[in-house]
């Protein structure tokens, strides 16, 4: 009889232990259950590095760490491992025109468990000019349409280099560096065009041009053609603002005259103007304002523009 009893205190001390140890471990896994938010979020295209885009939201009874498990486009993204925090590591990705999107996949784990989440960053379509220029950006914005505008030449050479599709017309940076000292020296002003093979995609735009001149002017004009280094041009944006001696440089605001073929860049200069002498007939000629060019000269004149086919203002 007392072995019976012994037995049966067995068995039912068993299950009360199972049943216990079942219960404890339900409760542990709801108690650390991670509860995690997607983020979705707005954000200006060419940012600076290390700039905060938004905060992946994820709770836990216990400590949580974040990592990025993949990212479209590659490297555009870098998280705080403690805090979720999302901020730019490349800033020369996020760019309307080229990734209008931009989206990563977070692994977030405590202790315990490992939940994941997404992120997608909708990019802004802004002004590309305007984010490059420093100094001259206030009197860009308030340009009209068509207005050339003064800038610096680092901001042009900050275009130059930042811009997508660009193409440097009319006069290479080696020829442009290295000009004679000396002008044109036409009895009157004239129109010229670079025939250097510089030219200017189909479907392009010119934004931005830059001369080197050996008088103060303020009446030269940026010309462009579609059908021939001699023939075609019309006038490109405004006259451009008074020059002063040496370099100046020039954007146009709101450029929407794309090429229709192959493109050339030509210059009505009022006379001074810098060049460089070359063994060929590298410069197409006219006297005066005109947009037939008859003539040619052993020269390159030094003037030069960017140009891009894809419109980024």
């Amino acid at each position: 009889m007392k072995k019976n009893l012994k037995t049966s205190s067995f068995f039912i001390l068993t299950i009360l232990l199972f049943i216990c140890s079942c219960g404890s471990e339900d409760d542990s896994s709801t108690s650390t259950k991670i509860i995690v938010k997607n983020l979705v979020t707005n954000f200006d295209e060419n940012p600076s590095i290390n700039e905060v885009i938004g905060t992946i939201q994820a709770t836990s009874n216990y400590t949580l760490s974040f990592r990025i498990t993949s990212q479209t486009p590659s490297g555009a993204l870098k998280i705080n491992p403690s805090t979720g925090e999302l901020s730019v590591a490349d800033p020369t990705v996020f760019d309307f025109e080229t990734n209008p999107i931009i989206s990563a996949s977070i692994s977030i784990i405590d202790q315990i468990d490992t939940a994941s989440s997404t992120a997608t960053i909708n990019i802004n379509n802004l002004d590309d000019i305007a984010s490059f220029l420093s100094t001259s950006e206030t009197n860009y914005l308030a340009a009209a349409d068509g207005e050339w505008v003064i800038i610096e030449e680092a901001e042009y050479n900050a275009l130059a280099n930042n811009l997508n599709d660009i193409t440097k017309v009319a006069t290479s940076d080696d020829d442009y560096n290295a000009y004679e000292s000396s002008n044109l020296n036409a009895p009157t002003s004239f129109t010229a065009a670079n025939n250097n093979g510089l030219n200017m995609p189909s479907s392009s735009y010119v934004f931005a041009f830059k001369t080197n001149n050996h008088a103060v002017s303020s009446t030269n004009k940026v010309k462009q053609s579609s059908t021939s280094v001699s023939d075609g041009f019309i006038d490109l944006g405004s006259v451009l603002p008074a020059n002063i001696v040496g370099t100046n440089c020039f954007v146009l605001k709101g450029s929407n005259n794309p090429t229709t073929d192959v493109g050339y860049l030509g210059i009505y200069a009022n006379k001074s103007i810098s060049f460089k002498n070359v063994a060929e007939r590298h410069v197409a000629t006219g006297p005066e304002d005109v947009n037939t060019l008859p003539n040619s000269a052993n020269q390159i004149v030094l003037y030069q523009g960017l140009s891009t086919t894809q419109k980024q203002w």
